[in-house]
């Protein structure tokens, strides 16, 4: 049976550059599962993950990752020992190979080196690179090349796995594999998914949030967004017109939702 924890929790957190609020009262919790986060550009999105990677400190609001207030400096160095991130932009060791840009994100996260090896073969197995783990990085095509970033994600197998555009360049086998990768790794983790492909979430998400101008509008689950699709929306699947209905203030929250930011 699996134990449901929660791993990360937001009371009432605001963030502001000067005097625009980018994000506003936002509280949110998660335990076990995949939370996918969607949300146009602007919306708010980078930041939050920011607040939940310790990467940025919320202006006002409280935070907490596997029970460390990361306010704190002793908070925030435990929490980051739990948490594997993934941003949309990231440097790899070109000049080397792929099992030692892993191999050096599992050192750098506390491994010794030479447990660091098993976890690196770990990784690259889950993203589905065994076969090119000597391949220098800059031989690496786009696609394949996020599949590392993944991988040096996921290598010391953190509690909080925190995804920004992950499946972004992969060709649809490669984003079917990462779906399964994190369906099963959530079943005893906390996964949390930044993305504008809401197909992707659609197979995977156990809730989604959606952001916009700092706000909260949804924080449910997909069959919520396809509850407010319309039907003249022929040309896009029912989770995407449910989204662009939300964003547009066309469709109609359910009550259970109304309100919550």
């Amino acid at each position: 049976m699996v134990t449901y924890k929660v791993c990360v929790s937001l009371s009432h957190v605001c963030f502001s550059y000067g005097h625009r609020q980018v994000l506003s009262d936002v509280s949110l919790s998660f335990n076990n599962g995949v939370y996918g986060l969607l949300g146009p550009n602007g919306a708010g999105k980078t930041t939050l993950l920011n607040i939940v990677t310790t990467l940025s400190r919320p202006s006002t609001g409280d935070v907490k990752i596997a029970g460390a207030h990361v306010l704190t400096s002793s908070g925030r160095r435990r929490a980051r020992s739990r948490i594997g991130y993934l941003p949309q932009s990231f440097e790899l060791m070109d000049a080397s190979s792929l099992m030692r840009n892993v191999r050096y994100a599992a050192w750098a996260r506390g491994l010794s080196w030479s447990a660091s090896c098993d976890a690196a073969v770990w990784a690259m197995e889950q993203v589905g690179l065994s076969g090119e783990s000597h391949r220098p990085v800059r031989s690496l095509s786009g696609g394949m090349r996020q599949r590392v970033g993944i991988a040096c994600a996921i290598v010391a197998r953190p509690d909080v796995l925190v995804l920004d555009e992950p499946t972004v360049g992969l060709d649809p086998v490669q984003r079917i594999e990462v779906r399964r990768f994190l369906d099963a790794y959530a079943d005893s983790h906390t996964v949390l998914v930044s993305t504008h492909l809401v197909e992707d979430l659609a197979a995977i998400a156990d809730r989604v949030l959606v952001l916009n101008h700092g706000h909260l509008l949804l924080d449910g689950h997909m069959d919520d967004l396809a509850a407010l699709a319309s039907p003249e929306d022929s040309m896009a699947s029912p989770w995407e017109s449910g989204y662009r209905q939300l964003l547009t203030g066309t469709g109609h929250l359910p009550s259970d939702q109304e309100g919550v930011s």
